[in-house]
């Protein structure tokens, strides 16, 4: 796995973001989060929660639990690594 328990990501993947926004009005586009759960076996092994407001699925039950979303490793990207990259490019 690329990233472990523990690690804070960015999501970085708009096209998934623009289509969560159009079918439920949840952008998550550069929202930082924090690894909780990791599961091998899953398309989406990262479960990750977010710095933002409700957790959809939670959210659209009327509940208000974590702020949390399944991801997949190429929706988002390490909090350092972006940091770094912003900071080479100046």
């Amino acid at each position: 796995m690329k990233y472990k328990i523990g690690d804070w990501i960015v999501f970085i993947d708009k096209e998934w973001s623009n289509k969560w926004k159009k079918t439920i009005g949840f952008y998550l586009y550069g929202k930082i989060g924090k690894i909780i759960y990791i599961e091998n076996n899953n398309n989406l092994p990262y479960f990750i929660k977010f710095k933002i407001g409700d957790c959809p699925y939670e959210a659209l039950r009327g509940e208000r639990e974590d702020h949390c979303w399944w991801c997949h490793e190429n929706w988002i990207t390490s909090f350092d690594q972006l940091k770094l990259k912003k900071l080479l490019e100046g």
